[in-house]
């Protein structure tokens, strides 16, 4: 079993957001190449950035390159474990992040780049929020509480 889950509890969102710094732009660009070739993450996006950080009792900065990561949930487990294997810090900051909400369009783009199994559901097809009014002709629900019972005396 990998020590990275897939899926953990809290995460609800249809897609997610990983994280991860290299010391050079070089080095997160080959990461990148790497997971979109094998299918881990849609797509990576490298942002210079500069960080401030305690290292051992002393307070560090350094020139960095950040990575984003556009995944859906099947694949972050996998995707951890491959760049743990080869990350060239001794203790990499990998961070996944829930999505709740994204495009619908952006969506069917990463399902049908890395999980074609769980495409989104056709427009149309939506749940009807609690406490909104039903559709013309729709039927009020069923009776869900039994009837009452009578009480002896």
């Amino acid at each position: 079993m990998s020590p990275y889950p897939a899926d953990p509890e809290w995460a609800r969102g249809p897609a997610r957001l990983v994280l991860t710094t290299y010391p050079t732009r070089e080095r997160a660009l080959a990461a990148v190449a790497g997971a979109v070739r094998r299918r881990l993450a849609a797509c990576g996006n490298v942002v210079p950035v500069d960080s401030a950080y305690w290292w051992n009792g002393q307070l560090e900065s350094a020139a960095e390159a950040l990575v984003l990561f556009k995944t859906v949930p099947k694949r972050v487990g996998a995707l951890f474990a491959y760049l743990a294997s080869d990350h060239p810090y001794s203790v990499p900051e990998i961070v996944e992040l829930d999505v709740p909400r994204a495009a619908r369009s952006y969506l069917t783009y990463l399902t049908s780049t890395l999980d074609r199994a769980s495409l989104p559901p056709p427009r149309g097809r939506r749940a009807r929020r609690p406490g909104a009014p039903r559709a013309r002709g729709a039927r009020a629900p069923g009776r869900t509480r039994a009837t009452p019972r009578r009480r002896s005396r």
